[in-house]
Parts: structure tokens; sequence; C-alpha cells
């Protein structure tokens, strides 16, 4: 979990001083593995997120004095957590490919 401190905004509305905000960082295992039994490529990937949070309130002041509650997500704990893996194809990918095509013609 990372920590920072920001000013939270809504419908014009601010807060008077800066709520602590949380996100989830850092490494999760992901590989690429040829597996024999399946003949092809095998994808494992896991990536970083919430594994906890909790609801937290903050007060807004409006700009014609009134206050507005604002509830919001507060993260509580990260971990890694297995994901589908998807596949981005790269200018380079399709342009070789394109390559293999035009040979076999």
């Amino acid at each position: 979990v990372s920590k920072s401190s920001t000013f939270l905004e809504s419908n014009g509305c601010r807060t008077t001083k800066q709520v602590e905000m949380t996100t989830c960082e850092g490494n999760c295992r992901t590989s690429s593995v040829y597996s024999m039994q399946a003949k092809t490529v095998q994808h494992s990937c896991s990536c970083c997120q919430e594994l906890a949070t909790s609801k937290k309130e903050a007060e807004l002041l409006c700009p014609d004095g009134s206050t507005a509650i604002h509830s919001y997500i507060f993260i509580e704990k990260c971990g890694c957590l297995e994901t589908e893996c998807t596949v981005k194809e790269t200018a380079a990918g399709r342009q070789q490919r394109r390559r293999r095509w035009s040979r076999l013609e």
C-alpha cells in the first residue's frame, strides 16, 4: 500500500484539508512457459490489486457555505492476484507476420 494526501473535490465542493488516499503498487509474478503437453506457450499472470478496503467519509465545503459528505474507498491491504493474461499485438509483430505471409505467396 502506498499512501499520499490530496484534496477531494465533487460538484464544486472541496475538502478543507488534505485526505489520506491509498493505492496499490508493486511487482507480481508473470511468466510464459512452453508446455510439451499443450504444445504451446502457457501464460501465468498476476497483478497487484486491493485485497481489503474500507469505506471512509470526508466533509466537503461548498462555495455557498454548505457542506456535503463524500464517501470513498480506502485501500487497506494489497497483494498479487491471478488474472487472465491478454495478448497485445505490437506493430512489429504485425509487420513480421505480414512479411511471412508475403513470402508464402
